[in-house]
């Protein structure tokens, strides 16, 4: 009634009063015929005179966020606690392979959507829900690629050996931006998904990725790594124009992500496993005056809003365990977890579709197929409550050079494989150190209580460090320093590996004095380029953990500790011990021991 009440006023401007009472059906038939008129496209010659020069030719016109109608035969769209129902897609890390899984809001259903042994991530759903985009490294390189979701129809979209990921689509569904590794540099492209034609948004020297699609369809945010920051920025498809939306140089912010109504962007903050959730609105004229603040979400990261903007979904982890949480926007604790793996999870995306239910059965019926395993511990200990000590076949150039537990060999045996088939060679055939005897000599300012003792670690080689065959990003969780290792790999054609999307740290620069040395060295000026395999990540898949480094590192090159691998399995390092040695020989060695020595090691780095 109040539009009606509006629309008499207006219409008073127009005609003058007369005692006559006018039916409310006919106000209706005023209303929705002016309703439409509004609504009619502009002529052609009016629509040329109104037309903004655009930098990026053929554009897709402004528009507004497309609701999509449910699948015939599908189950009707009901509201969850948070968010509008519907279908979030994300890719997880699972038995060594990344692959797209699908969460239904509507049923709980957790269904597998692809199962190549290539490697697929970076989902994201059409404006429609008919269709979700994905890069792959299925067909060697890394392409983007769509899948049809009535038929589950895979279609590839581009064909280069350079490395695209990352794809976002544009409101209309006809185009996709996504980021690209083209001559040693990161840079923003779009492709008509229609013709094919590409065409390059970006051309800074520094790395620019992660591009998100404004639901107005004139504006593209995404992260650029400038003087050794990540930053979020906005270009305008109109003029070409950027302007830094976070600015904060002791901050690293990735993963925008636009509200359906495009008011406001949300992003992370942090690394992988120390992530905060940041909102912001969006005002291009305060962006540019600074007059505008980000205000804190929540804990976690990699946000993507629902589709009625009223809840974002996002990975929270801790520990080991990843947790997929969605979360009310307005409500305070308004937070409902919908799945929680202690696999990688990564990069959600939400549509309000529900799933086509024959290709749900088919999914269903595929996830039921038996999966082979990574590896198989065959242990060859006789007796059961004590294991042996296992040569490492050819092993720094040795059958009998290197050991480790029969608890953890096969598993060390299988990585080394992997390692090798994604980088191109044998990197782990030669090793710093394995097993070490309890009475060994310790490296200075530290102790002989090591997991190397009892057969579970390793420490890999450093010569390949000096030689440029390693990168090392340095990553602050909790307070407490962590190292990710990546590996160059072989082959610099895009076929093996990636490119880095950070600076690694400059351990050598601690001996230049001064700053450098007191912060332990520097990040380098500039990203290594080329392809890289993150060793952290495939170790991590056979059960091999970093090691944090000591907190004397800066001044203790030996607590630095980013060589240092082991596989504890939940075990105290006591319990490990006595899987190798007789309670009284442990004694004997060690003498009274201190009492974390027999917690878990991720107890004790929990405590304050």
């Amino acid at each position: 009634m109040g539009y009606i009440k509006a629309l008499k006023r207006i219409l008073s401007w127009f005609f003058k009063p007369r005692q006559v009472k006018i039916p409310l059906v006919v106000w209706i038939v005023l209303l929705v015929g002016v309703l439409l008129l509004v609504a009619r496209p502009l002529p052609p010659s009016i629509e040329r005179e109104v037309e903004r020069t655009v930098i990026i030719t053929a554009t897709p016109p402004a528009s507004t966020w497309y609701i999509p109608t449910p699948v015939p035969g599908a189950p009707p769209i009901t509201p969850t606690p948070v968010g509008s129902g519907g279908t979030l897609a994300f890719s997880m890390r699972h038995n060594g392979n990344s692959d797209i899984y699908l969460l239904s809001q509507n049923t709980g259903n957790l269904l597998r959507l692809t199962f190549d042994p290539g490697e697929d991530r970076n989902p994201v759903w059409s404006p429609d829900g008919q269709h979700l985009a994905f890069a792959s490294q299925r067909s060697g390189g890394w392409d983007l690629y769509l899948i049809e979701m009535t038929a589950g129809t895979v279609i590839r979209l581009t064909r280069t050996p350079e490395y695209q990921a990352a794809p976002t689509w544009s409101p209309d569904g006809k185009w996709v931006a996504y980021e690209a590794y083209v001559e040693g540099n990161f840079d923003i492209y779009i492709l008509n998904v229609e013709s094919g034609d590409i065409q390059q948004l970006t051309s800074d020297s520094a790395p620019e990725y992660s591009p998100a699609w404004s639901p107005d369809g004139r504006h593209i945010a995404f992260t650029a790594y400038r003087n050794g920051n990540k930053d979020l920025y906005v270009i305008s498809l109109d003029d070409g124009t950027t302007v830094n939306i976070t600015n904060t140089p002791d901050q690293n912010e990735d993963y925008p992500a636009w509200s359906p109504d495009g008011r406001y962007l949300v992003y992370s903050a942090g690394v992988p496993g120390n992530e905060t959730i940041w909102k912001i609105p969006f005002d291009k004229e305060a962006l540019e005056t600074g007059m505008v603040r980000p205000s804190l979400f929540g804990v976690g990261g990699q946000p993507t809003w629902s589709p009625d903007g009223s809840a974002l979904a996002f990975i929270f982890r801790q520990q080991a365990t990843s947790y997929l949480i969605a979360a009310n926007t307005t409500g305070w604790g308004l937070a409902q977890e919908g799945y929680s793996t202690s696999d990688w999870m990564d990069t959600p995306s939400w549509t309000l579709t529900p799933l086509n239910p024959e290709l749900e059965t088919r999914l269903k019926k595929r996830m039921g197929e038996e999966e082979s395993t990574l590896y198989t511990e065959l242990l060859m200990s006789a007796d059961p409550e004590k294991y042996q000590l296992i040569n490492l076949p050819n092993v720094n150039y040795s059958d009998g050079a290197e050991k480790l537990s029969d608890k953890v060999n096969d598993s060390y045996n299988a990585l080394r494989k992997a390692v090798g088939e994604q980088t191109g060679w044998d990197y782990l055939s030669i090793l710093g150190d394995s097993w070490r005897p309890m009475n060994h000599t310790p490296r200075p300012g530290q102790g002989r209580i090591s997991w190397h003792v009892c057969g579970r670690a390793i420490d890999i080689n450093q010569g390949f460090l000096s030689r440029g065959l390693i990168e090392l990003v340095r990553e602050d969780i909790g307070g407490v320093t962590y190292w990710r290792v990546y590996i160059k790999a072989k082959e610099q054609d895009g076929s093996l590996g990636e490119p880095l999307r950070v600076a690694p740290w400059d351990l050598s620069a601690r001996a230049k004095g001064g700053l450098a040395t007191a912060q332990g060295g520097e990040l380098k000026a500039k990203i290594p380029e080329g392809y890289y395999v993150d060793f952290t990540t495939v170790a991590a898949d056979y059960g091999w953990e970093r090691r944090n480094a000591l907190s004397n590192w800066r001044d203790s090159y030996y607590d630095i500790e980013w060589w240092h691998f082991q596989k504890t399995e939940g075990l105290s390092w006591y319990e490990c011990m006595e899987e190798l040695y007789t309670t009284d020989a442990i004694s004997e060695s060690y003498g009274i021991l201190p009492w974390w020595t027999k917690r878990p090691e991720w107890e004790i780095q929990s405590m304050p």
